[in-house]
């Protein structure tokens, strides 16, 4: 009986892992709304960070946007009042 209510849930599992790739560059990061995403290595999108969660959590407001600093370069939470500009239009 326990095999027959896993095996759904195993089939479930194993149809989500084979999702087609995005295509995207490894390591390339974007905003998709106010959620930044990093391209795994697997050429795939996946959440790099939730800023309406980071917001919610540190009670300050962030958003998605470019930030370039001495050691790196690209998209994540920025606080919204931070001077990170949007330069590349939502994908680096």
């Amino acid at each position: 009986m326990k095999l027959v209510l896993a095996a759904p849930l195993l089939a479930t599992a194993l149809l989500a892992r084979c999702k087609a790739p995005d295509g995207c560059t490894s390591m390339a990061t974007r905003c998709a709304g106010n959620v930044a995403q990093i391209c795994n290595a697997d050429g795939s999108w996946q959440v790099l960070a939730d800023c309406d969660a980071v917001s919610n959590n540190s009670g300050s407001a962030f958003t998605c946007a470019y930030v370039n600093d001495e050691d790196a370069a690209g998209y994540t939470c920025a606080p919204a009042d931070s001077d990170a500009g949007n330069a590349h239009g939502g994908v680096l």
